[in-house]
């Protein structure tokens, strides 16, 4: 395993964990069933990570994932600003 590779598994571990992070913060409505299908999916691709040559898409598919979670985490954050409205 090289240097690069250590780091990049290393990285990939990072956001896994950091998804985890915002399941846990940010689960329990509307998207969660999405969050939790995307950890089980991100887990199964690490597992399979077996070899330096799949550790480029690893990190690929973990960045795409990672930017689902961050969209939530915005997504969440925008609704509980959102403004009472006047006319009901």
């Amino acid at each position: 395993m090289t240097e690069s590779t250590s780091k990049d598994r290393k990285k990939i571990s990072q956001m896994y964990n950091r998804m985890w992070e915002i399941f846990n913060e940010h689960g329990g409505y509307a998207y969660n069933d999405e969050m939790f299908y995307q950890l089980q999916g991100i887990q199964e691709s690490m597992n399979e990570c077996e070899n330096d040559r799949d550790v480029p898409h690893m990190v690929k598919e973990a960045i795409e994932t990672m930017k689902f979670f961050e969209w939530v985490v915005e997504y969440k954050e925008l609704m509980e600003r959102e403004p009472p409205q006047l006319y009901a």
